[in-house]
């Protein structure tokens, strides 16, 4: 055993590492490696390590509990066996630990200490895929450059397909070395597998943890693609594989099939299951063209009996007629419902918020379980100014129904794609703006039919309604080529007492307030008037205590982290940011091109509680739109500034 770590984070890995210089037929199984990790309050966990490369192999496992930790572990082989014992030291962590279902609302997420989540998800395959979609070149750093452009646009959970996926990608000009997430691929065997795509997707795990971005783990079915015939496949039978047909792999058999796919599935959890930025396993690619129930049974016992962390799971599912009731949504082994929604014929972006929200809505109801569009888009090659508002008027539909949409990003590899995929998630950042206001999103429920008074006929309403908020989306669904006004809208304030009460609006493409009003509210209706809006406008209604938003220098020691807006904005050739720490930390304030390429770093230093002040001079850049980011511990926000010449 290679030396241990002395002192682990809690939810941080703890990495064991053993040599064995024997030669195995097969080292992945052949050395079986088992450990127990017994927590300062003599709770015993129990985790299998895996084959890592040349003579090593890990155990990975991420304590929950601060103190101190036992761990034993025992390697064996047909024909020898060995233990080793040890210790290590639980510290404090600034992290929030795993990705849980709220305990409050089986409709939301949160995490280990039950700090809310807003899932704003990006779909492109894989990290090199995805770079190639935003017009990054993949140099030597174009992949951790594709981790940054997505934190810049406010993604907070990514989704990489493994299996088939590997297969599609062949077709496309980019396939590079980071190109791959499919362990099996052209192995020979389903048990015997690809240790460099091992490391370079623990290495993406880490990448993407450092930014605080989760890892939507989707293990794609080994025919999901055409690219995989089976009489070309190397696990067919004529190939000397186990499936005599394509239907083989998904009967739920614990046949010599079933088994390899048992043994794969062991070693995914074995991996990465440690990682804290797993936001979830999905089973299986659109459930409904060959997996069955008990396929679905066999992956969730396997992951469920691998994984002593209870990672969410979902089998995702697409069926043009949505109120086709899904049957793994209704499966015990699976606490997400995943639907892909994309633009069917004939929908036009005055109509997509309904459907959308028509969609978020029946799981919602339906399910008691988070509602994840874990694929979302408006398809491939449509790259016009419309598809944008379409790409946006959908997202909201869904979100305000109680969905969280995973974006897709458009699948064309040249400039016109990229504009595209950068404008789309441009405008879907400002979901984060907005839900940054909803601390209590878990509180929020879809509440549809909250009223308008007037011009019904031109403008669709959706509401979420919660202990204290309300929030509201309105889509002026007839026309985007005229100012609507004139519009109100009405909110039963309820409760026996008068309550304060404050309205903003906010323009759901960047996320910016347009305006606000504030009162106290008697019992009853309150009667809001609407600025004049064109496309669509978002308000959120608090009830409750009146905050009064002061600008300038805040005395004293800050309560909570802040990153403000910088001013003048737009700037030529300066600007002053402002930012504030409630604690003494080490911080790193710098500023990215829209590409996520780093231009600038202003500040990277420890610096005392308080309210700070930085100028950033932009002379040597060209005109066009910035992101600052500021990074402190967990605590890392992003805002927007445009250079004007």
């Amino acid at each position: 055993m290679q030396t241990p770590p002395s002192a682990i984070s809690q939810w941080e890995v703890c990495e064991l590492t053993f040599n064995d210089t024997t030669t195995f037929a097969n080292p992945f199984w052949d050395l079986i490696v088992r450990a127990k990790f017994t927590s300062p309050a003599a709770v015993d966990y129990s985790v299998q390590g895996f084959y890592y490369d040349s003579s090593a192999w890990k155990v990975r496992f991420a304590p929950n509990t601060q103190g101190t930790w036992q761990f034993s572990v025992t390697l064996r082989s047909s024909k020898d066996s060995a233990a080793f014992s040890g210790s290590f030291i639980c510290t404090a962590t600034q992290s929030h630990g795993f990705v849980r279902i709220h305990p409050s609302n089986p409709h939301a997420f949160c995490y280990s200490d039950t700090t809310l989540i807003i899932p704003h998800g990006n779909v492109g395959h894989t990290p090199a895929v995805t770079a190639a979609l935003l017009g990054i070149s993949l140099s030597a750093n174009g992949v951790p450059a594709m981790w940054d452009s997505l934190q810049l646009y406010g993604v907070n959970t990514y989704r990489i397909m493994m299996f088939g996926q590997d297969a599609f990608q062949d077709s496309f000009s980019w396939k590079t070395d980071e190109g791959s997430a499919n362990l099996v691929y052209h192995t020979l065997s389903l048990d015997h597998y690809n240790t460099r795509v091992g490391k370079l997707m623990d290495r993406w795990f880490q990448q993407a943890k450092q930014r605080n971005i989760n890892i939507y783990l989707c293990m794609f079915t080994l025919f999901d693609i055409p690219a995989y015939p089976l009489n070309t496949s190397p696990w067919a039978a004529s190939n000397g594989g186990p499936f005599a047909t394509i239907d083989d792999p998904y009967n739920g058999s614990t046949g010599t099939g079933g088994a390899l796919l048992c043994k794969y599935y062991t070693y995914i959890a074995d991996r990465w299951g440690a990682y804290r930025n797993l936001f979830a396993w999905e089973y299986n690619n659109e459930y409904g063209v060959r997996c069955t129930p008990a396929y679905i049974a066999m992956l969730d016992s396997v992951l469920r009996a691998n994984d002593p962390y209870n990672h969410p799971r979902s089998v995702s599912f697409w069926d043009n007629s949505w109120s086709v009731p899904s049957p793994v949504n209704g499966l015990s082994g699976v606490n997400i419902t995943d639907d892909h929604l994309y633009a069917q014929n004939g929908w036009t972006e005055f109509d997509i918020d309904s459907a959308a929200n028509s969609q978020a809505n029946y799981r919602y109801a339906k399910y008691p379980k988070p509602v994840l569009f874990g694929e979302f888009g408006s398809g491939q090659g449509l790259y016009t100014l419309s598809w944008l508002v379409f790409q946006r008027i959908g997202y909201w539909g869904a979100f305000v129904g109680g969905g969280y949409p995973v974006l897709w990003l458009s699948g064309d590899n040249n400039p016109s794609g990229w504009d595209f995929n950068q404008k789309t998630l441009h405008q879907l950042n400002a979901v984060q703006k907005v839900v940054g206001r909803l601390r209590q999103r878990q509180t929020l429920h879809p509440s549809n039919g909250s009223g308008l008074t007037n011009l019904s006929g031109s403008v669709r309403s959706y509401v979420m309604v919660g202990d204290s908020d309300v929030v509201q989306y309105l889509h002026h669904f007839s026309s985007h080529s005229t100012s609507l006004s004139n519009v109100n809208v009405s909110i039963t304030i309820p409760g026996g007492t008068p309550r304060p009460w404050r309205a903003t609006f906010l323009d759901p493409l960047t996320g910016d307030s347009l305006s606000g009003l504030s009162g106290t509210a008697l019992i009853g209706s309150l009667t809001i008037p609407v600025p004049s809006f064109t496309v669509d406008i978002l308000l959120h209604v608090n009830l409750g205590s009146v905050t009064t938003e002061v600008s300038g220098v805040t005395a004293g020691k800050p309560s909570v982290w802040e990153l403000g807006q910088n001013y003048p904005n737009p700037f030529n050739p300066t600007t002053t940011i402002r930012y504030a720490l409630p604690q003494r930390s080490h911080l790193s304030l710098t500023v990215f091109n829209n590409l996520g390429q780093l231009v600038a770093t202003l500040v990277n230093e420890n610096q005392d509680a308080g309210s700070h002040v930085v100028k950033f001079n932009g002379s040597t850049l060209a005109s066009g739109v910035y992101f600052y980011r500021l990074q402190a511990g967990s605590f890392v926000q992003t805002k927007k500034l445009l250079l004007l010449r």
